[in-house]
């Protein structure tokens, strides 16, 4: 009963009742949907009572059924803890990317050509079913090269893999996508080429012989409909399909190689073949339904709002395998190395990327780089992967990520348990936590003479800060002290710059230092900064400085500079930083 009233604590108004609205609210707040499959119980029974007042024992009732899910929600025990601030972080990077508008669309079909080079969509899942849509998210659009990887799933689970593996590599191609060039025993050497897109829908089209490419492209569209369960209606543009078909001249050369190479999948028609193939790219989806489908992929095949299998584990991981190795055309081993992260593009502007075990997300936005990927939505994943620990090879940093954020876990916790460490191991004169201390008060200081001068209210916000950083104020005099002894060198004509001595100390030292160190220290100057409310140019060089002396990302001191100024636009109701 103590965890049952710990919950109702949450949503209650200080008469000790709570409501629907603000249950739903609170519901909404952890990035869950009110029509999510785990809650449709409470759901209705909160419909039912409208605007009743709800007291501990009407809560309890009313949750009994649903307990599990509404208390991972209630206690932020999903996935991604801090859903709003991480939100507001995606909010940041999508406003970042969107005034990029290099590229081109794709020329080649009219359907392409035309579309509005304009819009821009991020959608996100999380594998508990989190979700967040930016722009336009709704728009539909033929998936194109998007659809590969998961009719190279469709063909593992109805073949096998020894099957598939017959007749198409699993191997980097290096090559542009619609390359005619195979691996030395003829097989394509990959399911995202196109001469490898091309043979699995041959095998796929193999295994039904009594049926039409058409109605077979009904079953992968089916597929798809699981994958983003049902979120939206999966269609078919018949136009799409007629421009491809018109322009396929280098798709029926491929198809003609690989039959008179290794030869056709059970002699498969050649044209069911391709018409397969064509059709399989004419499917249109939104980026908000492509977002959900690649979480399925991040959470083993087990689409996160519905809770339905749809695809085995093994076929996704040799999915994702594929797509972490051929997925970005050409581009595929330049996003392995920046982004780490399996994606598929498509050259109608999608991007659909998969963070294992937490979140799938997909892009839109129609121009192309000379590669044939989504400009914004590669620069999106790049962002995205400066901030957070999403690179495959992440976990390799040695606790030393240039202070990414890993949104698994709660920032707010993590920063309460590292104080606590910090100053009990200062009341016992722990040489390193010492060292730490002495460094941020070195860079609050180096702040505060950013303009030349002391000001009072500098001043306040250095002790408050380092008073809840410590947990308690500083010696009487000492801020002032350091900050005067600093304003004397700074005078002295022959003395070297002391904010440059202060750079120099702290590269020196950041290899010693891991990420919760460099955190406190930026945070420390980051608010003196602020003190007067905003950030002036001088200040802004400095703590660019001191974020780069401590080798932390510049991306996330973007983020928390972002945030101070929605702060003071009165957007959000957060903290000066979320350190």
């Amino acid at each position: 009963m103590d965890r049952l009233r710990q919950m109702f604590t949450v949503v209650a108004n200080d008469d000790g009742t709570t409501s629907a609205t603000r249950i739903q609210r609170h519901i909404l707040g952890s990035g869950i949907q009110l029509d999510d499959f785990r809650l449709q119980t409470t759901m209705e029974r909160l419909q039912a009572l409208g605007d009743t007042l709800i007291d501990f024992e009407a809560f309890a009732a009313l949750v009994s059924d649903e307990l599990l899910m509404l208390n991972r929600v209630f206690r932020r025990e999903l996935v991604i803890p801090d859903w709003q601030e991480f939100c507001t972080d995606i909010e940041t990077v999508f406003k970042q990317v969107a005034p990029l508008v290099s590229g081109n669309n794709a020329s080649y079909i009219p359907i392409l050509r035309d579309a509005d080079p304009e819009k821009w969509g991020v959608a996100l899942c999380s594998v508990d079913g989190q979700r967040i849509e930016i722009g336009d998210v709704d728009v539909y659009h033929s998936i194109q090269s998007v659809s590969k990887p998961i009719t190279y799933a469709y063909a593992i689970e109805k073949e096998g893999t020894d099957f598939v593996h017959q007749f198409v590599g699993a191997e980097p191609s290096g090559r542009p996508f619609n390359s005619l060039e195979l691996l030395p025993d003829l097989r394509p050497f990959n399911p995202c080429v196109n001469a490898g897109a091309i043979m699995t829908a041959g095998m796929v089209a193999s295994s039904w012989p009594e049926r039409e490419a058409r109605e077979i492209t009904t079953e992968i569209m089916n597929l798809w409909s699981g994958l983003c369960g049902d979120c939206g209606e999966v269609r078919y543009s018949e136009a799409t399909m007629l421009s491809e078909k018109d322009t396929a001249d280098n798709n029926f050369a491929i198809a003609y190689l690989l039959r008179g190479g290794r030869g056709l999948p059970r002699d498969v028609d050649l044209h069911k073949m391709l018409d397969l193939y064509l059709s399989c790219c004419s499917i249109e989806m939104t980026a908000s339904m492509l977002a959900v489908a690649a979480a399925t992929l991040a959470n083993g095949g087990v689409c996160p709002i519905t809770g339905r299998q749809v695809l085995s584990t093994e076929a996704v991981k040799k999915t994702l395998s594929v797509m972490q190795a051929a997925g970005m055309y050409d581009n595929a081993g330049v996003f392995t190395l920046e982004v780490g992260l399996p994606a598929k593009s498509g050259v109608a502007g999608a991007v659909l990327t998969v963070v294992p075990n937490l979140m799938g997300f997909a892009t839109f936005s129609p121009r192309l780089d000379p590669c044939g990927n989504s400009v914004r939505g590669v620069a999106f994943c790049r962002q995205l992967v400066e901030l957070f620990t999403f690179h495959i090879y992440d976990s390799l940093s040695g606790g030393r990520t240039g202070c990414k954020r890993d949104p698994r876990a709660s920032q707010h916790n993590r920063k309460q348990r590292d104080l606590s460490d910090l100053r009990w191991a200062v009341s016992h004169g722990d040489r390193y936590a010492l060292k730490v201390r002495d460094l941020l008060l070195e860079s609050m200081v180096a702040i505060t003479l950013a303009d030349g001068e002391i000001e009072e209210p500098e001043l306040e916000t250095m002790a408050e800060t380092y008073a809840e950083i410590m947990g308690h104020p500083p010696e009487h005099g000492e801020l002032q002290a350091m900050a005067l002894s600093r304003q004397s060198q700074i005078e002295a004509i022959d003395s070297p710059d002391p904010f440059e001595q202060l750079l120099q100390h702290l590269a020196t030292e950041q290899l010693q230092l891991d990420d919760n160190a460099r955190e406190l220290i930026l945070e420390a100057a980051f608010r003196v900064a602020c003190a007067d409310g905003e950030i002036e140019p001088e200040e802004d060089v400095q703590l660019r400085g001191i974020a780069g002396a401590l080798g932390i990302s510049e991306g996330v001191l973007e983020l928390e500079i972002a945030r101070f100024q929605r702060q003071r636009a009165g957007e959000r109701a957060f903290p000066v930083s979320p350190w």
